[in-house]
């Protein structure tokens, strides 16, 4: 515990974000292109941003092919993915060309909270026995990848069968509870029970080993500190971060990689060798682009880089519009109040005034406290 306590104050639970003043000002644009002068280099999330777990998003591609081969003679942008996935940094990247994209679009490469949550467990967790919260096999994860991931030719990671025989609690994901690391099957309960938390948000299964695991004082790794994610076809999903906050909320000890946290932003920047000047506490020339308010913007203010919120992710629903998808109808539009009425009742879901927007957005980040610099229906041009 001692060892613990050191770490946590270079991987803070609750860290608190310096957020950007309420009823600060901020740039609403119908489209990515004026950002496009701006900056030199972004950060790009890829859930609600690049694609939704399925399929690219529209317009993503031609994005990133604008930024990496402009026609005005200007030099090409430098871009990273900087995500909240639980999957190694090295297998994240590998799954880009299934929305259109390569990993040579990213010459900084990408840092995932699922990178550094394994890097912690090699370096604090050797030989220790996990209870094991992850996501089911299928051809978008592998659990066995990630926790090879966790070890070392010296240095091996235990599934435990129970909270009794647990050393802490590794939060990969939010599907089932494994109690094995051999291949399996599905229907097999007696290692893998499906915690019904991902689609339900149920807690009844969940809860009895949380309360358990609090009471012998497991610290719990958090490798996707995400609460909730945009699945294809307007699905929401509960990710490992409600598990974490609940858990917590219990009295638990919980360790959180990636966003809002702002070394992971630091880590992504250190890839592309632009350094953070402690002075200016701001990094000019920088912008991150993300759908969540709590994790990429929050997140970006608090390490000095501008913040770019999509509207058509992850908080659609709530300012009244559908996310967007791979389809081109599902772009988000933003017109003037005089153009909006040309539109039919059908067409209004991805279709709004700038005034009306403004005030949805003006409501939605005075309640959370959090404010980006930009706003943008999607990274389309």
């Amino acid at each position: 515990l001692i060892l613990l306590s050191r770490i946590s104050s270079q991987h803070p639970i609750n860290m608190k974000m310096p957020s950007r003043s309420q009823g600060l000002a901020f740039n609403l644009h119908t489209s990515f292109s004026p950002l496009i002068p701006l900056y030199h280099t972004f950060l790009l999330d890829q859930f609600g941003v690049l694609h939704n777990g399925s399929q690219g998003l529209h317009g993503a591609v031609e994005t990133i092919n604008s930024l990496l081969h402009p026609s005005s003679g200007e030099p090409p942008k430098k871009l990273a993915i900087l995500s909240n996935t639980s999957s190694p940094s090295s297998v994240a990247l590998k799954r880009l060309k299934k929305y259109g994209l390569s990993e040579e679009m990213f010459d900084g490469g990408l840092v995932s909270s699922g990178e550094e949550c394994s890097k912690f467990v090699r370096d604090n967790f050797c030989n220790k026995k996990a209870l094991w919260f992850t996501w089911e096999e299928s051809d978008a994860q592998n659990p066995l990848q990630f926790l090879s991931h966790c070890e070392t030719e010296c240095c091996s990671i235990e599934v435990a069968h129970s909270v009794t025989d647990a050393d802490f609690i590794l939060l990969h994901g939010s599907q089932v509870w494994r109690r094995c690391r051999e291949s399996i099957s599905k229907q097999d309960e007696e290692i893998t029970q499906d915690l019904r938390f991902l689609y339900e948000g149920d807690h009844s299964i969940l809860d009895p080993i949380l309360k358990e695991a609090a009471k012998k004082n497991l610290p719990m790794l958090c490798a996707n500190p995400d609460l909730i994610v945009g699945l294809p076809g307007g699905v929401v999903g509960n990710m490992p971060g409600k598990i974490a906050a609940r858990y917590q909320g219990m009295g638990g000890i919980v360790y959180h990689f990636g966003k809002p946290n702002p070394r992971h932003f630091l880590a992504c920047l250190d890839n592309i060798g632009i350094s953070y000047n402690s002075e200016l506490q701001t990094i000019p020339g920088v912008a991150h682009v993300g759908d969540s308010l709590e994790h990429d913007v929050a997140g970006a203010n608090a390490a000095g880089i501008d913040s770019v919120f999509v509207v058509g992710g992850i908080h659609a629903k709530t300012l009244g519009l559908l996310p967007t998808s791979s389809e081109k109808d599902s772009e988000i539009k933003i017109v003037d109040d005089s153009e909006y009425h040309l539109f039919s009742e059908s067409e209004r879901m991805s279709v709004i005034s700038k005034s009306k927007l403004t005030e949805r957005l003006q409501l939605l980040f005075k309640e959370t406290g959090i404010w980006p610099t930009h706003v943008i229906p999607s990274l389309s041009l």
